[in-house]
């Protein structure tokens, strides 16, 4: 075990904060190290972009924690318009607004930590505006990039590459718009920001970034010499490292793994760097950051609770007074608090707007929280989920006195909202976004079953598998054997509705006992989602029920995929959503 490892144990508890102006806050974590072995040095962290910073969260909050074990305070921190800052990806001039949050998190970090000596760590991305950043101030002390592209071209090559090995959402549409919007994995990248990305190079990198400068490659991939040669021509030391995992860190959030080989190679080459003598760094008087900031009009706040204070999350709120329901949203996978997407956050500022009082938040082991004794860290379906729901309400119910509690979430956190109502957690309400419902029966046959008959679907649309198929080359035996097994269960289910009132325990049964509480609840599936198929085999003898139907209602978007890529699909959902916690208020005022 590493000693930076070990040293973590003593390091201080982050800190969540607010930092730049007022009009325009960053969101970011100070993580202090032990005052006794502060060196006197800052580290800024320059997370990737879209879907990628996403998948490296965990990976990114790890490295902080290393850092500030080694002495080094150490600020992560998400760019205008990404993650928990102000603004929003449709912003005009999005590559600028990056850079300046770049050069506010350094500013602003020197003041948090009392730093002279600051250096930039880059991924992806966020090396290349690292590097642009660090130029353009004069210079930072040293320079970590990580898996940089050598050219905005280069960068936009591998985006578009993704897009173009993702499935279609639809089955027939196109991930690319045609006004020339690029959507990588839900993350939309506006015609103006993929251009102006596409047109950085190395030349325009004209003085030096930093007197040393830290390569880490990918071991998947051919390493590229322009970026070191350039980097030596304007006069830094250039050190290279080629680490294995970087591939596997920008996996979807709930398999995303942390590469370890990397960080150890980082904190290895931090670790030997010396700060110039300055104040005692032990006398050194930290100045606290700001907790609550006001975006679009709404008061928005960092809160832990639950026990031990081990869960994070953001309440967002403008009129303590109103009536109107309070939103608690929900982890995805392994996605932190601000959604698929980032589709949270807006949805919580316009609610917030009209309101509302909306907390999102991440389960233990996921995101911010702290990791669970009996989960560990990045579990979707952690053993303790319906604790921390518990914790979540009794927060809310706290805070907002007297309003009813909508709880929400997409897939996994579809299940826990089903649960809160399922299991009676003292929820008004829930949204269940393309849930897998199947999870009930723990019935892997039954998930088996709707993958073998989505791609015997998919089949069907192509008519060169159907003249296979007349000319006797292809057997859709294993289809028939899936079809029947299918419809035998939905002849089953609906058999019990018809023959007598007792439901025995199933989804129907469930459903029953949530109307029965006046949970107020709504299903919405994609098309073609496993979950739908569940919710169809499985729900009629409950919703032949008129008390039922008036408590319960299921809605079906086409196109959108299990995660709602889809941009159309994406404000599709967020109006659904909308007009849903909208009703609950008006229902209430009744």
């Amino acid at each position: 075990m590493h000693a930076d490892r070990v040293a973590a144990v003593d390091v201080p508890v982050a800190q969540a904060c607010f930092i730049g102006p007022d009009s325009r806050p960053l969101f970011a974590w100070h993580h202090a190290p032990p005052a006794h072995a502060r060196r006197g040095a800052g580290i800024v962290l320059c997370p990737a972009l879209g879907y990628e910073y996403m998948s490296a969260f965990r990976t990114w909050r790890v490295l902080a924690e290393r850092l500030a074990a080694l002495g080094f305070d150490t600020l992560r921190f998400d760019y205008d318009g990404m993650g928990d800052s102000a603004g929003d990806a449709t912003d005009p001039d999005r590559v600028g607004a990056w850079q300046r949050s770049i050069a506010v998190a350094i500013a602003e970090f020197r003041q948090l930590s009392g730093a002279d000596a600051v250096a930039l760590v880059g991924l992806r991305a966020g090396g290349m505006l690292a590097l642009q950043a660090a130029a353009a101030a004069g210079g930072v002390d040293r320079l970590v990039l990580w898996s940089s592209p050598p050219s905005g071209r280069a960068y936009m090559r591998e985006l578009k590459a993704v897009v173009r090995l993702s499935p279609r959402d639809d089955g027939d549409g196109d991930n690319d718009a045609a006004d020339g919007t690029i959507n990588a994995e839900g993350y939309v990248i506006s015609r103006e920001t993929a251009g102006a990305l596409e047109a950085w190079t190395l030349d325009s990198v004209v003085t030096r970034p930093a007197p040393k400068v830290l390569l880490v490659d990918r071991d998947d991939r051919t390493i590229d010499p322009g970026v070191e040669a350039r980097l030596k021509a304007l006069g830094s030391v250039v050190d290279r490292i080629r680490a294995a995992g970087t591939a596997d860190m920008l996996l979807p959030p709930h398999l995303s793994k942390v590469p370890e080989q990397a960080l150890d190679g980082i904190a290895a080459w931090f670790r030997g760097w010396h700060v110039s003598p300055g104040p005692a760094p032990h006398r050194v008087t930290l100045q606290p950051g700001r907790t609550s900031v006001t975006v679009n009009g709404c008061r928005e706040r960092s809160v832990h609770f639950g026990r031990g204070h081990g869960l994070f999350g953001v309440v967002t709120s403008r009129d303590e007074t109103s009536a109107a329901p309070a939103v608690i949203l929900l982890n995805t996978g392994g996605g932190h608090h601000v959604g698929p997407h980032r589709l949270y956050v807006p949805l919580a500022r316009q609610w917030a707007a009209r309101g509302h009082f909306v907390l999102r938040f991440d389960l233990r082991g996921i995101g911010d929280s702290a990791p669970s004794e009996r989960s560990g860290n990045n579990t979707a379906y952690p053993e303790q989920m319906l604790d921390d729901a518990r914790d979540a309400i009794a927060l809310v119910r706290k805070e907002a006195p007297g309003r009813e509690v909508i709880v929400a979430g997409l897939c996994s956190g579809g299940w826990l909202a089903f649960q809160a109502a399922r299991h009676d957690l003292g929820v008004d309400a829930i949204i269940s976004i393309n849930p897998p419902l199947y999870l009930r029966d723990r019935d892997a046959l039954w998930l088996r079953d709707g993958r073998v008959l989505g791609r015997y679907r998919q089949a069907m649309r192509d008519p060169s598998k159907w003249v296979k198929a007349l000319r006797g080359e292809a057997s859709y035996a294993a289809f028939t054997r899936v079809a029947a097994r299918a419809l035998s269960r939905q002849v089953a289910v609906r058999a019990r509705g018809i023959l007598g009132d007792e439901l025995p325990d199933g989804l129907a049964n469930d459903l029953c006992a949530i109307a029965a509480r006046r949970i107020r609840t709504l299903f919405v599936f994609s098309r073609g989602d496993n979950g739908l198929a569940y919710f169809q085999a499985q729900s009629p003898p409950a919703l032949k029920r008129p008390q039922v139907r008036a408590f319960v209602q299921h809605l079906v978007v086409d196109g959108a995929g299990h995660v709602f890529r889809p941009l159309a699909a994406q404000q599709t959902l967020a109006a659904l959503l909308t007009r849903f916690v909208t009703e609950q208020g008006v229902s209430q005022d009744r």
